[in-house]
């Protein structure tokens, strides 16, 4: 997080995207260095002669990142049949048996000639430094694994830039306008976030829907790379549809710390850097969870009219988006299929249930057991199922006494 570069504009914070268009000179300079130095090691580059060409330290270290992660590689020379961790070991025990451990520069010569002596008795032809120093850095060749373009590095940076903002958040706030939130588009950012154990909140305001999703420092206490991504491959997969309102959106992230806060303005209807956005697809196709998929099926044996909810639920200003729905005597209850992540989600996501219910009285709450603790003393009906070498397993049947109960109170 301390390398992405932050600007100020109009009084807001937001990170330093590259453009297609504006920094193109810029990131063919960094292809057109890495052309040059491919082949030649780590070591034999002169790095200042790169920031110097891109005029901003911290900005020429993640292109730097960026390039060696996608387009190039460092690769070290092993001389093969040879295990250099093992090698270096022997000739560590050669040097400390023939010279005491110890050889001072002076006798650099001699020591080498007994280890190479040493290696052509092992059958190893070899120069000893060419062992010892093989799997160093600053020995490693630099290697082209895919061909570099302006897009694909503009895509690749910003892509690192906001996987490290929302690995660092605190939680993100969406505001779209109505015209820019259908029932989709909320339902996929819902089912995303529960597929990896995200906790989100909807609320519709006027015209406008606020989303409030909890980041790593609020759900895991900590920044979180895992985590990070998780929330970067669900917000990708809203982009496109965001990307062609017309109206005004926005997404925020809060950095929050023990020694400060700051809101950075990650997208907006005037904010659309380059993101390789057609390559991601939604999490899953028809169910979020193992768990749901079981639940799905168990209430089918039970004889329950149970199917998949595909419309948010508006009630007030909360917008709820339940996994299950059965049909029942002309009514609809809800069902609500919990995973356990960890004792954080448990408890957020227990307080989260409690407000849903009281607006919503048509709900039955199917959880894995290990949520038991956050859920007793839940005004609604809980039913229990367990994780039995990772596959949900459960009779469920009191379920059945739950809808026919919600049916007659509804």
């Amino acid at each position: 997080m301390s390398e992405v570069l932050i600007t100020k504009t109009r009084g807001v914070y937001a990170p330093r995207y590259l453009d297609a268009e504006r920094d193109k000179d810029l990131v063919e300079t960094i292809i057109s260095f890495y052309r040059g130095v491919e082949g030649k090691t780590i070591g034999e580059v002169d790095w200042k002669e790169l920031v110097i060409s891109i005029g901003n330290e911290r900005l020429a270290k993640l292109l730097r990142l960026v390039m060696e992660s996608r387009f190039y590689v460092a690769v070290n020379i092993v001389p093969p049949g040879v295990n250099p961790k093992i090698m270096r070991i022997k000739l560590f025990r050669v040097v400390n048996r023939v010279h005491k451990g110890f050889a001072p520069p002076e006798k650099r010569f001699r020591v080498t000639q007994t280890l190479r002596r040493y290696l052509k008795a092992e059958g190893i032809l070899l120069d000893p430094d060419a062992i010892l120093w093989s799997t160093y850095r600053d020995m490693a060749f630099l290697k082209k694994v895919e061909e570099p373009s302006v897009r694909k590095v503009i895509e690749e940076y910003n892509i690192r830039v906001f996987n490290s903002i929302l690995s660092n958040s605190t939680s993100i706030h969406l505001t779209l306008n109505k015209e820019c939130s259908s029932a989709e588009l909320l339902t996929m950012l819902g089912r995303g976030l529960k597929y990896y154990g995200g906790i989100y909140d909807i609320r519709k305001a006027n015209n406008s829907y606020r989303i409030n999703i909890d980041g790593p420092r609020l759900l895991l206490n900590k920044p979180s790379d895992e985590f990070g991504l998780s929330l970067s491959h669900v917000m990708l997969t809203i982009l496109p549809r965001l990307y062609s309102c017309r109206e005004n959106w926005y997404v925020d992230a809060l950095i929050g710390t023990k020694f400060f806060n700051m809101y950075l303005r990650l997208f907006s209807n005037d904010l659309k850097p380059l993101l390789p956005i057609e390559r991601v697809n939604a999490p899953t196709p028809i169910f979020d969870t193992r768990a749901d998929t079981y639940v799905y099926r168990r209430l089918r044996v039970l004889k329950l009219n149970v199917s998949r909810a595909t419309q948010p639920v508006e009630v007030g200003d909360i917008v709820y988006i339940p996994d299950l729905k059965v049909e029942k005597s002309g009514k609809t209850i809800y069902i609500e299929v919990v995973n356990y992540w960890n004792k954080e989600y448990g408890a957020r996501k227990a307080a989260k249930l409690r407000e849903v219910h009281q607006v919503i009285r048509n709900l039955i709450v199917i959880a894995d057991e290990r949520m038991k603790p956050f859920l007793q003393g839940l005004p609604m009906p809980v039913a229990y199922y367990i994780m039995d070498l990772y596959e949900p397993w459960g009779p469920l049947t009191e379920v059945v006494d739950y809808v026919e109960k919600l049916v007659e109170e509804v």
